[in-house]
């Protein structure tokens, strides 16, 4: 009886071990990148910050500005709005967020790759297709528009973000906008 006992116990044990193993798909602490399920600087959905006009941001915890920004007509979808910032200097970046030109003062839209209506990616530098980061079908974002009027449009905005060609993610927080409207 000991040793069926014991027996069991033993397999029992190994089971667990299997049960436990690693199977390579999820790395808590990435060499490159960030994790997508605890990006650096986390989440805010708060959203109770302020901006710089025209557009500014926080990459991975970092400050960006834009030089410029612009609202203008999708050209491959005329319902909708392309609000873009662009930084200059040495390579060239911009953030885009794609929004329904219907969109209303106070109320909150989310973005991300399947959702059509709403979209957003940044690019630390425009002449390469790798620096390119899209909200994605795992990705969180949102955008909260605060003023929306005949002449100008104003929000804040959050988003993950994943690179295609490297898999690497960038967290994209304390977003704001200040545009007019075409």
């Amino acid at each position: 009886m000991k040793k069926l006992v014991l027996s069991t116990l033993l397999l029992a044990t190994a089971g667990l071990g299997f049960v436990s193993c690693n199977n390579g798909d999820y790395n808590a602490t990435p060499a490159s990148g960030i994790n997508p399920l605890n990006p650096t600087g986390g989440l805010n959905y708060n959203f109770d910050w302020g901006g710089d006009d025209p557009m500014s941001a926080e990459i991975n915890g970092n400050s960006w500005k834009a030089d410029d920004a612009r609202m203008f007509e999708n050209p491959f979808d005329n319902r909708q709005y392309v609000v873009a910032g662009y930084k200059y200097g040495g390579d060239t970046a911009q953030m885009a967020i794609t929004l329904l030109k219907n969109v209303e003062a106070g109320k909150v839209y989310y973005v991300f790759h399947d959702n059509t209506e709403n979209t957003a990616y940044y690019a630390s530098n425009i002449s390469d297709d790798n620096q390119y980061y899209y909200s994605g079908n795992t990705s969180v974002g949102e955008v909260h528009i605060q003023e929306a009027d005949a002449t100008h449009i104003k929000g804040l905005f959050m988003f993950l973000a994943k690179s295609d060609g490297t898999g690497q993610y960038v967290n994209v927080q304390k977003g704001y906008f200040n545009v007019l409207k075409p």
